[in-house]
């Protein structure tokens, strides 16, 4: 059974997008079951022997003064939220980035992580790949100025679910349409899954032709969307499956042609090789 998110890691990096991230964080709050946020900022200090003996409050006053601003910065984006959580701010001192997450997600025992990526930034790229690899949790990646696509209005009325029928896959639509009941008293929202097929090496050996099996593919691929929902309650819920054919080996521009298409909102994909609760939350495009 999906476990519902309760307890929410944000990874704030003393950058601009923290602002955005502690928003949306906010977001969540009022539209998913999250009971308490912990604001997770990791600090490497890595002083010298020499200069922490010559100054020996300087670790000590350096963490109290980032620790300052950021309450201040979450205080003041919290101020206004209608569906007031617990939260806590947590300064861990770690030698990267993703070292203290991960540490921070088992010490907190955490449902979600939350992350930003921002624009053109290889070095956030690659944290955020690396620690969906390694969570032991479900991951929601923020590219930036994905927060203000829902600001104001605060919807998410677009959800596109890419999937392969396995269980991972259930799982990450089952997330899907929990998010869409909870909020649907709001606003309508749409499920989109999208089952990408390509044709096999070696098609040709059957005589038929490209469009042909092609054609054979997806109706294969109709069947086993019809056995994939057998079990899955969806009533309340709207949800309509897209068949793409990929023609360049590459899944992850189909998952984002579609998206920009739909104009989604939020991408739920199933993610494999880690509990079974696990989904990996991916906001507008940030796997690319």
């Amino acid at each position: 059974m999906l476990q519902p998110i309760k307890k929410i890691v944000v990874g704030l990096s003393h950058t601009h997008l923290d602002a955005e991230l502690i928003d949306y964080s906010n977001f969540l709050a009022e539209t998913t079951e999250v009971n308490h946020i912990y604001f997770v900022h990791v600090v490497n200090l890595h002083l010298p022997d020499k200069i922490l003996a010559e100054f020996p409050d300087l670790e000590k006053e350096a963490l109290a003064e980032r620790k300052q601003e950021v309450e201040d910065l979450v205080e003041g984006h919290c101020k206004d939220t209608k569906r007031l959580v617990s939260h806590s701010i947590e300064i861990i001192q770690a030698s990267n980035n993703m070292k203290g997450l991960l540490r921070a997600i088992g010490n907190f025992d955490a449902d979600l992580v939350v992350i930003g990526r921002i624009k053109d930034k290889e070095k956030t790229s690659v944290i955020t790949q690396r620690l969906a690899r390694r969570a032991p949790c479900q991951i929601l990646i923020l590219p930036e100025g994905a927060y203000k696509k829902i600001d104001g209005g605060m919807q998410i009325k677009t959800i596109l679910v890419p999937i392969d029928f396995s269980e991972y896959s259930y799982l990450a639509l089952d997330r899907a349409i929990r998010f869409a009941r909870r909020n649907k008293d709001k606003h309508e929202i749409e499920i989109v899954c999208q089952y990408v097929y390509r044709l096999p090496s070696g098609y040709h050996l059957t005589g038929k032709s490209e469009d042909e099996f092609a054609e054979i593919m997806c109706t294969n691929a109709k069947e086993g969307w019809e056995e994939f929902m057998e079990d899955e309650d969806t009533d309340g819920v709207n949800v309509r499956v897209v068949y793409s054919r990929d023609i360049n080996d590459d899944l992850t521009s189909d998952i984002r042609d579609l998206a920009n298409e739909i104009d989604a909102d939020i991408i739920v994909i199933g993610s494999k090789g880690r509990s079974a609760t696990a989904a990996l939350f991916l906001g507008s495009f940030a796997e690319k």
